[in-house]
């Protein structure tokens, strides 16, 4: 295990230092991906797949058009992966308010599966955080809510109904 004192430095960050925190964040996002891509793997599905599969289950009857302000993705990118997880009955489309709209929801393949893949990241999040405190945890946070540019910390935001 590293020693964290030699993580630990002043507020005045050399480059180094901040080199440091990039590769922290390589290095973790990595690990911290690396449970659900093995099973997204099994299935020939990616990171994509689970993202849409994640949104997809936080917000019920998520129309396409939140869906691609959420990812930031085109339409093209979206319809490749949306047509796999519905094929395969991992999400359920139906018409909106109007027959434009289109609204996604997830069947009970979706929702297995999304829950199986967030378990491993909401126990991986606890195994480390029950050693922190409330202050290292919200500092955290706020790192991290820092990091977002305006659009996606409304985005952020909204989603999260703050």
């Amino acid at each position: 295990m590293a020693d964290l004192n030699k993580l630990l430095t002043p507020l005045f960050l050399s480059e180094k230092e901040i080199r440091k925190i990039i590769e922290l964040m390589f290095f973790s996002y990595r690990d911290f991906t690396a449970g659900p891509d093995a099973i997204l793997d099994k299935i020939n599905f990616g990171r994509a797949h689970h993202r849409v599969i994640y949104f997809v289950g936080k917000k019920k009857q998520i129309t396409i058009k939140e869906l691609l302000s959420i990812l930031q993705i085109t339409k093209q990118s979206l319809s490749r992966v949306l047509n796999q997880l519905v094929d395969e009955k991992f999400i359920l489309v139906s018409i909106g308010n109007d027959k434009r709209t289109k609204n996604l929801s997830l069947t009970k393949k979706g929702l297995d599966l999304e829950k199986k893949l967030s378990a491993i990241q909401i126990n991986k999040i606890k195994n480390i955080i029950k050693f922190a405190d409330e202050d290292n945890i919200n500092g955290f946070k706020i790192i991290l809510y820092e990091m977002l540019n305006e659009k996606n910390k409304k985005k952020f935001d909204q989603i999260n109904d703050l």
